[in-house]
């Protein structure tokens, strides 16, 4: 049988699942190679999506075509809407995924997709014709031709699982490594480094004692991550609360001896903002509450996540640990906490599409390019099975800037700023955080979207009228004429302290933090009961910061500027005279496409780029 198709997807990840059903859904003939179909969308850590900065990745896949914001928002156990207190540039949801509902129903999916064939087996060997992609070989021996190679390889490049001072081969507990794949990457002129993840302990929730733990319900009526979720009401399966003691503490100093990152048997680095307990008694050695949250992975199983509680110290260390913890007492633990060590390829071998700078037509998206996280794994195989797609077709890729969204910031980042760790997607990254909202994607990626080409056109419609409305709400606001009576009776009936000594207009009575855009609307006979909530959002929060929106747009168009300097394909950075030598390494690496691009490459001065302007324009 001759196995022939337009796009490849290696590994059945998240990004292998956003990958496999964006360039199918772009119509593309497209095949999932995956080391086992029962593990599809598998939640290797925690059961949640979303959180700072992974949630925005969400929302905006949502716009874009994706799939995980819809799907979290079907299977879930429960939505948090949090930091509803902040300001609109932090306000996000999160969710808890019924693990084995995500899963499977994320298999029946991708088998009712049109255009997409999945394959048990293992990629080992890519295929190329003069440094350009033509098809990979699997363990199997079947060599599949294909116009362009997409890899979300997860933890499965070399795998290595780390329990105390037992090790051995494995790219997630219970299931083989790819074990020859990265060296068929390297033969092709490809670096490849090592990183480090791990997870914590599961226990049968049964010998668990919630009586002294703190309970934590989800949200009836949540923000949903896909704008086009329609519920009744969501689930509300809660979650517990309790905390590690300073006995805990001690526990952790006393065994820290066999911890593998103490021993050396783990010299990699892992994730900086989900540290192992361990690590966290090594780095904050007086700190002793720390948070640890119960969370069910499932309706369809009895097993509790220890969120907090992430180690690869031996079975005999973890169950001294619970044995301290409130709640966990009697604590049975189902699966002990483990390390994965793994290969992956350091993103600067990229363009901003996630082709490969050294393989014309391999793509790359998720773990393997240096990331932490489901969400970013997701958002980097979608861009990626995107432009895959529209390679084959002769395409020119899609492209998010930093300014544009956290799809853009995350693919951006990991390409020009090396990081000692695996990356996550973080506000603080973001140098547009207001801009970049997690509920206004729509009015930033419609243009995205409609090239892209998935999102059916009935809805582009609805959402080109959407922000339609939203704009033109806004400016009516800032001509409707207020009195002053009228004014001040509105803040004096919505608990607002504050008085006008003259007429406004409605715009400048909604910038009072008391005042929201429903109850003005109200109050000022303005008919908004036909537009959705998601628009109502928007009219609101676009003019209460309309001046540091208006800043930050200011900013952009800065940054839009040096996007646009482009730097010819050909141009030779060694031999510009006066740059430093760590600059022209970087950029060597880098190749940058535009000084902008330029200017945000570790090492990169203001200097070198004023000297890169100076050769480009001559």
């Amino acid at each position: 049988m001759k196995y022939i198709y337009d796009v490849v997807v290696v590994g059945g990840g998240h990004g292998g699942v956003e990958a496999s059903l964006a360039a199918a859904r772009i119509g593309r003939k497209t095949l999932l190679v995956t080391m086992s179909l029962d593990t599809i969308a598998m939640m290797s850590c925690n059961p949640s999506i979303g959180g700072p900065g992974k949630s925005n990745l969400v929302a905006e896949m949502d716009i874009l075509g994706g799939e995980m914001g819809v799907h979290t928002d079907k299977y879930n156990l429960q939505l948090k809407d949090l930091n509803t207190s902040k300001g609109p540039a932090a306000r996000i949801t999160r969710g808890q995924a019924d693990k084995y509902l995500y899963r499977i129903k994320m298999k029946e999916l991708l088998e009712e997709t049109e255009n997409l064939d999945i394959l048990q087996d293992c990629v080992e060997e890519i295929i190329t014709d003069n440094n350009k992609i033509t098809g990979v070989k699997t363990a199997l021996g079947i060599e599949i031709e294909a116009s362009a190679v997409v890899l979300a390889t997860g933890t499965f490049l070399k795998g290595r699982i780390v329990i105390g001072d037992v090790k051995y081969i494995a790219g997630r507990q219970g299931e083989n490594s790819a074990e020859k794949l990265s060296d068929s990457l390297k033969e092709h002129g490809i670096h490849i480094e090592r990183y480090q993840t791990a997870t914590p302990p599961r226990v049968d929730m049964r010998t668990v004692d919630f009586s002294k733990t703190e309970r934590l319900e989800g949200e009836k009526h949540p923000r949903y991550f896909s704008i086009f979720t329609e519920k009744k009401e969501n689930s509300v399966v809660p979650t517990w609360l309790t905390h590690t003691t300073e006995e805990t503490i001690q526990v952790v100093k006393d065994l820290l001896k066999y911890s593998p990152i103490v021993s050396g048997i783990i010299e990699t680095h892992g994730p900086r903002h989900c540290p192992s307990l361990d690590r966290k008694v090594l780095n904050f050695p007086d700190k002793t509450n720390h948070q640890i949250f119960l969370e069910l992975e499932s309706r369809e199983s009895n097993e509790l996540y220890i969120n907090g509680l992430t180690t690869a110290m031996p079975p005999f260390a973890q169950d001294a640990m619970l044995k301290t913890i409130a709640g966990l007492e009697n604590a049975k633990i189902v699966r002990y906490g483990y390390a994965v060590e793994y290969d992956y390829v350091p993103a600067y071998q990229l363009y901003p599409s996630l082709e490969s700078k050294i393989i014309e037509g391999l793509f790359m998206g998720g773990q393997i390019n240096g990331t932490s996280g489901y969400e970013e794994a997701a958002a980097q195989g979608f861009i990626a099975g995107v432009n895959a797609a529209r390679k084959t077709l002769g395409k020119e890729p899609i492209i998010i800037d930093r300014s544009e969204g956290y799809i853009g910031v995350m693919i951006d980042d990991i390409i020009h700023k090396r990081t000692p760790e695996p990356y996550r997607a973080l506000p603080s990254r973001s140098e547009y955080r207001l801009t970049l909202r997690f509920d206004n994607g729509f009015m930033r990626l419609l243009e995205k979207a409609e090239e892209i080409g998935i999102v059916s056109s009935e809805r582009i419609e609805y959402l080109k009228q959407a922000k339609k409305n939203v704009e033109k709400e806004v400016e009516l606001l800032k001509e409707l004429k207020v009195s002053m009576r009228v004014a001040n009776d509105i803040l004096e009936k919505y608990g607002c302290e504050q008085r006008l000594t003259k007429g406004t207009t409605a715009n400048e009575v909604l910038k009072f933090k008391e005042i929201t855009y429903e109850n003005l609307a109200h109050e000022l006979g303005i008919d908004i009961s036909t537009y959705p909530k998601f628009v109502t959002s928007q009219i609101e929060t676009i003019t209460k910061y309309d001046i540091f929106i208006k800043r930050e747009n200011e900013q952009i168009e800065k940054f839009k500027k040096l996007e646009g300097i482009m730097i010819p394909k050909d141009f030779d950075f060694i031999n510009v005279k006066g740059i430093s030598n760590i600059a022209k390494a970087g950029l060597c690496d880098v190749k940058p496409i535009s000084i902008g691009e330029a200017s945000r490459i570790s090492g990169v001065t203001g200097n070198d780029i004023a000297l890169l302007l100076a050769n480009i324009r001559k």
